[in-house]
């Protein structure tokens, strides 16, 4: 159907977008062809009074087509163009003499509410799933159709920097609090009622505040908006490690807005974002922050059938993931007694007397075995929370020799349910973090045992954008475990922390390369190893649990992702020089290369 276009007896336009052959409305190619042909048509008509845009569609419209962002090689002259006369379609609508009312019925997000920032009033539906926002911050983007330009001309500066830096969803009533939606109504049918209301009353507007003449703000609140901008960047350059661009750039857009009119500001805001398209960190983004996280999050790559739930659950432990797994499924579950569904044993204890129809017992140590606790039990599975990064929501669903795929189903949504993000491991002991972190660790004392500092090793690693430093991982008994069975270090040994001698040599500008790339190619190496003996399923899985539960470097989406950055041949010719320099624990085999092929990448 495309965008239906109804007018009424008083002359109100209702546009509902419902865009043929999609789940979601999007801005794609077709979106800008409808679009242009339905603002046209508004200016066309007589006797116009009202305008509302609404959604056939379960969500109001999801944003920007990010398969063809993914694709996307570069911004060109071509694309900035195109880019500006998108955005021009939304300005024009503002330009209308009669007011405009976007009546969100779902999930309004990046260019979908950058739709409903160019109305005159915004309605939205009081359910929780209708919610708002400008995520594209979190895809390695920036909002790019006028939200960077209009949000801080539409609240508090300070408020639109959270929401342009952190990308978060907005939930209506919060949305209605910050102004970025002027009405709520109980029920969807309430939408379309409430926006004519609106267009007839007298309090419609159809002037945007951003187009109303104000005099100057004064030079007092440049200079504290400016301060404000600085310390921002300084925090965003501290938390990113300067690795990621869009929110440095969102930041520069803002501050060159204070002193330009909006449509400057929107010429500002395409040269950055198309600066963006095709670079490497926001093409990881997009895979690892949309595409692999929603395969996760939509049961895609949950074990097979039925969705399950738990009702009550006992947790035992005194460790800290006991705590926080109690506080977790307080929020949504009772904490029951011996009659609960689930029983989870944390840091090794031991069971609690009753009858459950599953048990999980975190794995703690490289040796536990499942099956030594009950061959027979079909309702017994391991799991895994890493103790760094700490405060990790990761965790690792391990089957047993003989849990059932209804074991490990019910494990996988009840983990899902109180807010934790599970993958699952068929090696049991059923280790894909500790290896990848046993990798970084051992790396690190082989660069100690070469004369590297322990501090100057740490911060190589946290430049490069890990969020573990080797040491505190080597806390992990799972990890210490697989440093000294599992990797050999020079000389025969596995060197102690404290055996490094400052005065043994200092490094080149070569060795820094070397050592960084030794860090993270030694846990890309691992996680080859182990996607190849399908410790884990899926290249999406590998790549999230690195980053949430290994603390890879979020910026380059993966330790997988990692290496499709680099280009799969690149990368072996680089692990080649450095298994010849350092040794068999970076070499990797065709077969094993073979997994990335083109061919064979997720899709996206």
């Amino acid at each position: 159907m495309g965008f239906d276009y109804q007018r009424d007896a008083s002359g109100i336009v209702i546009v509902t977008m419902d865009m043929d052959g999609q789940s979601a409305n999007t801005m794609s190619q077709a979106y800008h062809d409808l679009m242009g042909v339905t603002v046209a048509r508004l200016e066309a008509e007589d006797s116009l009074a009202g305008v509302v845009f609404a959604s056939a569609k379960k969500t109001f419209f999801a944003g920007g087509d990010l398969h063809g962002l993914l694709r996307a090689e570069r911004g060109d002259d071509a694309y900035k163009a195109w880019l500006n006369e998108d955005k021009g379609f939304l300005r024009r609508i503002e330009r209308l003499p009669v007011p405009v009312v976007a009546a969100i019925n779902g999930a309004a997000l990046g260019g979908g509410f950058e739709i409903c920032l160019s109305c005159n009033h915004r309605i939205v539906v009081d359910d929780a799933a209708a919610v708002v926002g400008l995520p594209e911050v979190t895809l390695g983007l920036l909002p790019g159709a006028g939200g960077v330009s209009r949000l801080p001309r539409l609240m508090p500066l300070d408020q639109a920097l959270d929401l342009l830096l952190s990308g978060r969803f907005v939930p209506p009533q919060e949305a209605l609090s910050l102004g970025l939606v002027d009405k709520l109504v109980a029920q969807k049918e309430d939408l379309i009622p409430a926006a004519l209301d609106y267009i007839k009353s007298e309090a419609a507007v159809s002037e945007q505040p951003w187009d109303i003449a104000l005099p100057s703000p004064p030079q007092g609140d440049l200079a504290a908006d400016r301060a404000l901008i600085a310390r921002t960047r300084d925090e965003v350059t501290e938390r990113t490690r300067g690795k990621m661009p869009a929110p440095l750039r969102i930041l520069d857009i803002v501050e060159q807005g204070l002193e330009l009119d909006l449509d400057r500001t929107l010429l500002v805001e395409t040269e950055a974002f198309a600066g963006l398209l095709g670079r490497p960190e926001t093409r990881a983004a997009i895979s690892l922050n949309f595409f692999a996280a929603n395969a996760i999050r939509s049961g895609k790559l949950r074990p097979k059938g039925e969705r399950t739930r738990t009702t009550s659950l006992v947790v035992l432990g005194d460790d800290p993931r006991a705590a926080a797994l109690t506080r977790a499924a307080s929020r949504k579950l009772d904490l029951g007694d011996s009659d609960a569904d689930m029983l989870l044993e944390v840091a090794g204890q031991n069971a609690a007397p009753g009858t459950f129809a599953y048990r999980g017992i975190e794995v703690a140590r490289l040796l536990t075995d499942l099956a030594g606790r009950d061959l027979a039990d079909a309702g017994l599975f391991g799991f895994r929370i890493p103790r760094t990064p700490e405060g990790s929501k990761l965790v690792e669903i391990i089957a047993g020799p003989q849990t059932a795929n209804t074991t490990l189903r019910h494990a996988y949504d009840l983990f899902q349910r109180i807010g934790y993000t599970p993958i699952v491991v068929r090696d049991v002991p059923g280790h894909f973090v500790a290896r990848l972190q046993a990798a970084f660790a051992a790396e690190a004392l082989a660069l100690q045992a070469d004369g590297v500092a322990p501090e100057q090793i740490d911060r190589m690693a946290y430049d490069a954008g890990m969020t573990a430093s080797a040491m505190a991982v080597l806390a992990d008994p799972a990890v210490r475990r697989l440093v000294s069975d599992h990797f050999s270090f020079p000389e025969g040994g596995s060197p102690q922390l404290d055996d490094f001698d400052p005065a043994r040599r200092a490094m080149s500008a070569d060795a820094v390369d070397d050592a960084v790339d030794r860090l993270l190619f030694a846990q890309a190496v691992e996680a080859l190893r182990a996607f190849d003996a399908q410790v884990v399923a899926t290249e999406e899985e590998c790549d999230v649990a690195s980053v949430l539960g290994a603390g890879f470097p979020a910026h380059t989406g993966g330790a997988l992702r990692y290496v499709r950055g680099i280009g799969v041949e690149e990368f072996a010719a680089r692990a080649a020089v450095l298994t010849d320099r350092y040794g068999d624990r970076f070499d990797v085999t065709e077969a094993q290369l073979t997994l990335l092929c083109p061919a064979k990448a997720p899709a996206a």
